[in-house]
Order: structure tokens, then C-alpha cells, then sequence
């Protein structure tokens, strides 16, 4: 008997033919942050998107639509953002994980929530309001494409001595949190967690602390 003849599933024949859609308004924020000065990876890290995708979103329109773009996730959730009501239904989610992973010894109570200072600094506020917890603010140091330990901002509470959890929105590597967690290892901090809304890195821990989200992006790929 002749084999039979492969027949690819309709799904792939049509996943396949989709056009590539750029949203116009990660573009259009992309050239804007670009022409305030900002450098391509402190664009990556306030889009939360890698250093490859902000290179190829400032390329001309066709210039841009004749090369494939980087295999990328990019996450938008400023519908949550930009509500104080919604927020603070974020942060309430957030703070009943951190009391889960506390029963569940996956790490200590904290004694202060620490913000990475970003687009993340307000939920972290909501989170640690949530929480009746002290608010802290770490600012990690960048020299080129490398992040490295930076400042805790000595506006909000102390860290020193403190077991602290670092709160943010969207964790794209891992490399802003990694630096963060060593900026309060240096202002004699002991870093128990890090919370997230969105885990971009597949990653469970960092610098071996914990890393907890309420949503992970994970990429399918073959056994």
C-alpha cells in the first residue's frame, strides 16, 4: 500500500499565514523614550521587552516589515495601571500569594516591601498597603547592557536588618531583579521573595530567592 500523503493540521497552515502585527502605539512608545535620550536597553526595561526588540521597533516601517521580528512577548497592562480601583484588586491578589507562600513556607514573612523603581513603584505602594507592611524602593545601577547593584532610596523605610520581598509588574530576565536583590544584600537586607503580576522568564528563582507570579508567559516548544 502507498504511504499516505503528510497533511499539516489547519491550525499550522493558519497560525502560518497570519500577518506579523505590530502594534503602532509599542511603536510609537518606543521612538518616543528614544528621542528623550533614553539608550535601547533602558528602553527594553521600561517596555519590558528584550534589547533586540526595541532595535528592531525603531527600524523604519519597511525596513521593519522585511525583517522577522525577535521572538518576543510584549505585555501591556496598562488598562491595570492606569485605574487606581484596579490596582488595588492587583495588589490584593498579589498580597493573598505572598500570605500563601508564607503559609506554605516557600519563604519568610517580610518585614518591608521593596519596589524596583519603575512602572512597577506604584503597585508596589498597593501591594505593601495590602500587606500593613513598610514601603522600600531599590534603584539597581546600569552601565551599558549590565545591570549592577545600586541604591536603596533613602526616601521610604530602612532596609537594614530587614527581611524584605521585592514587588514588581512585569519580570522580563530576571537581570534588573537580580541586581536588586544584590543592592539590598549590600544595605544589609535579606531578601525572602520576589513577587511579580507578570514572570516573563520562566524562572522559579533568582540569585536563589524565590520567585512567585500570578501569571507566567512560558514558550511551547518540542520535546
Amino acid at each position: 500500500m502507498a504511504p499516505l500523503p503528510l497533511i499539516r493540521p489547519r491550525w499550522e497552515t493558519t497560525v502560518r499565514s497570519y500577518p506579523r502585527l505590530v502594534p503602532q502605539e509599542l511603536v510609537r512608545k518606543a521612538q518616543e523614550l528614544k528621542s528623550k535620550g533614553l539608550s535601547n536597553y533602558d528602553i527594553a526595561d521600561e517596555l519590558k521587552v528584550q534589547p533586540d526588540t526595541i532595535v528592531w521597533l525603531l527600524l523604519k516601517g519597511k525596513e521593519r516589515a522585511s525583517i522577522h521580528p525577535p521572538h518576543d512577548v510584549f505585555v501591556d497592562w496598562s488598562s491595570l495601571a492606569s485605574h487606581g480601583n484596579r490596582m488595588a484588586v492587583i495588589a490584593t491578589a498579589l498580597a493573598d500569594l505572598e500570605r500563601e507562600c508564607v503559609r506554605a513556607k516557600d519563604f519568610d514573612e517580610p518585614d518591608v516591601i521593596v519596589a524596583v523603581e519603575g512602572s512597577g513603584l506604584v503597585l508596589g505602594v498597593a501591594i505593601a498597603k495590602e500587606l500593613d507592611k513598610p514601603f522600600a524602593a531599590v534603584r539597581p545601577h546600569r552601565v551599558a547592557q549590565r545591570k549592577f547593584a545600586g541604591l536603596v532610596n533613602p526616601s521610604f523605610h530602612g532596609v537594614g536588618g530587614k527581611k524584605v520581598l521585592i514587588a514588581d509588574a512585569v519580570l522580563r530576565a530576571g537581570e534588573t531583579h537580580r541586581a536588586a536583590i544584590e543592592t539590598l544584600k549590600k544595605a544589609k537586607a535579606k531578601p525572602v521573595g520576589v513577587i511579580v503580576l507578570v514572570n516573563k522568564s520562566g524562572k522559579s528563582k533568582i540569585d536563589g530567592v524565590p520567585l512567585k507570579s500570578l501569571l507566567q508567559i512560558l514558550p511551547l516548544t518540542a520535546a
